[in-house]
């Protein structure tokens, strides 16, 4: 059965999507395997290979500019998809996980950007409007901007930290979607709660090793 993302652009301009396989587990690469353009309020699906394990990110910048992280895991435990949308390394628009079959539903749909922490909102290399990370590459946590999504984000719909594990979820399905927004400024927070979603607590998958979600610059995960 053949693995696939529908990015839909739900922005008023074309966006750049690109994917990125792991080099390994917890391992991101900021090298895209490939990377599409999708026009306003169309989509465009892309199908990746047996246990294809990554992210899709939205690529407003440089690959390694502060960016919300749409991680995603194929055949993997169970030969099930694992799917979850991760503000730990930064935040350039919303996100949201749905599968074909309804059993996958998680992310945002608001912008988060207008109400934060204005020492929080800075400009990528193209300046276009972003968050920092809650987790900088150079160590440490932005606490005030965690507290400020916990109020934003409901409880198991982003990785806000390396331990939010609620966050990531689970489905038999293999055709995902992946709707993708635009900060613009003056809207509120729309928080979309997970409806028919599997959680799951990863420990280890099939291969007794783990089914990480992001945790780049931290221990593997250990049971």
């Amino acid at each position: 059965m053949s693995n696939s993302i529908k990015v839909i652009n739900r922005a008023n301009k074309r966006i750049q999507i690109g994917f990125f396989k792991n080099r390994g587990p917890c391992q991101p690469s900021f090298d895209a395997e490939q990377t599409i353009e999708v026009e306003p309020n169309a989509s465009k699906s892309v199908e990746l290979a047996h246990e294809w394990e990554g992210r899709v990110q939205k690529v407003s910048g440089a690959t390694t500019d502060p960016a919300t992280w749409a991680e995603i895991h194929f055949n993997a435990w169970q030969n099930m998809t694992f799917a979850d949308i991760s503000l730990i390394r930064g935040y350039n628009g919303s996100m949201m996980f749905s599968s074909s079959d309804g059993t996958l539903h998680t992310g945002m749909t608001g912008n988060l950007w207008t109400e934060a922490p204005q020492q929080f909102k800075v400009k990528d290399t193209r300046g276009n409007d972003v968050l920092a990370p809650t987790e900088p590459y150079t160590g440490g946590r932005n606490d005030e901007l965690v507290a400020y999504y916990r109020r934003k984000v409901k409880e198991g719909n982003a990785y806000l930290i390396p331990d939010d594990h609620p966050s990531s979820h689970g489905t038999k399905d293999t055709h995902i979607n992946l709707d993708v927004y635009e900060i613009s400024s003056g809207s509120s927070p729309s928080i979309v709660p997970p409806s028919g979603s599997r959680v799951v607590a990863l420990r280890s998958n099939a291969n007794n090793k783990f089914v990480c979600a992001d945790n780049f610059g931290n221990n593997p995960l250990i049971a």
